[in-house]
């Protein structure tokens, strides 16, 4: 009997109700998990903000390096491939500020040494002696800092830089040749194809003089080329400093004749390269009383006593910026120093502006093909 009793008891036992108060009590997070877990998401959340951050800083300075190589690339090739035209088709390879024709402009009417052996004294000048007035100013011929400035569209030495403290001057480079002209016929009217200049104007001329227009252009022409820096008319509001880019001017006139200006030349051209700083260019002399070869600026040059020594390349500088802006990017100073050929300048330092840019230099030697030899010495 007692052993059935005790297992019915244990039966019973065995179906009694489970005590849910203790289980209820167990499930969930504690206030210290929780706070875990929210510190957790905190850390992950700055942690993507922070690469987020750091991408989109990233990506703005790529964007200005690209954006410098592009304009560096493309317009400094434009540039020398024009620039190799320099003094083509001359009768003379031996060049300097007093060669009829030179490749190089450092002359006219107004500035260049005058043949006292004639009567009246005949100026020596590049360009043709016979142009004069405006298109024969001094501000319109290769220019570089030292010389007295002009005012725009003529070269005025506008520049984003300082060299010991002191306002520095950009440089101009004017250039000139005869293009290569093939003939061709359109109806009954020949004409001369001699491709394009700097601004993109197609050099055709007529062959022969139009009768019921005289003074339209006929026969071979000199194109002349000017680079120098202008403030740019489209820029940002935000932008440092002035908005410079290096432009190209070009004009032209007759070969043969007395011209008495230069068509088409003497305005503000078309853009080359965005964003250009500053702008310098050297001249490779080579000289029969001093061995080897020497680089001079424009001014320099001039300042050399008669007769100046030989024009056999050009150098330029240019410091080059990016049109955007990298934002307040720590390792770039807006007071930093470079060095641009023979210069060493430092940045105007803007007063408004918190954004910051790339900047680089950039620089070119071209050697002048058709100044080599001793043609018409």
């Amino acid at each position: 009997m007692n052993n059935n009793k005790y297992s019915i008891q244990n039966a019973l036992s065995v179906h009694e109700p489970v005590n849910r108060r203790f289980i209820n009590a167990s499930s969930g997070f504690t206030l210290v998990e929780l706070m875990l877990s929210l510190a957790l998401g905190l850390i992950i959340t700055a942690a993507a903000i922070l690469l987020f951050l750091t991408g989109q800083r990233s990506l703005s300075m790529q964007q200005g390096v690209s954006d410098i190589q592009d304009n560096a690339n493309f317009g400094l090739n434009y540039i020398t491939q024009d620039i190799r035209l320099t003094n083509l088709n001359n009768s003379k390879a031996i060049i300097n500020d007093e060669t009829a024709a030179a490749g190089i402009v450092l002359t006219s009417s107004i500035n260049a040494t005058l043949d006292e052996t004639t009567t009246p004294a005949t100026p020596l000048s590049n360009l043709n002696r016979s142009i004069t007035g405006t298109t024969a100013n001094v501000n319109l011929l290769s220019r570089s800092f030292g010389m007295i400035a002009g005012t725009a569209p003529m070269w005025t030495g506008v520049s984003n830089v300082t060299i010991d403290g002191e306002e520095a001057k950009s440089d101009q480079l004017v250039i000139q040749y005869v293009p290569q002209y093939t003939q061709t016929r359109d109806g009954s009217v020949d004409f001369l194809v001699g491709g394009f200049d700097c601004e993109g104007n197609n050099l055709r001329f007529r062959l022969e003089q139009d009768a019921a227009n005289p003074t339209t252009p006929f026969g071979r022409q000199v194109v002349v080329q000017r680079y120098f820096l202008r403030e740019d008319n489209n820029r940002q509001a935000n932008e440092p400093n002035q908005a410079l880019a290096l432009a190209c001017d070009a004009g032209y006139y007759p070969v043969d004749g007395s011209p008495t200006r230069i068509t088409n030349y003497g305005d503000a051209g078309e853009i080359i390269m965005k964003r250009v700083d500053h702008f310098r260019v050297l001249l490779n002399v080579q000289s029969d009383d001093i061995a080897g070869r020497r680089y001079i600026s424009i001014n320099d040059y001039l300042n050399l006593p008669a007769p100046r020594p030989r024009i056999v390349s050009v150098q330029l500088g240019m410091l080059v910026r990016s049109a955007q802006s990298v934002g307040s990017e720590s390792m770039i100073k807006n007071d930093q120093e470079f060095i641009v050929l023979d210069q060493t300048v430092q940045v105007k330092v803007p007063e408004s502006s918190n954004t910051k840019y790339v900047r680089q230099v950039v620089s070119q030697t071209i050697a002048l093909r058709n100044v080599f030899g001793e043609r018409g010495r």
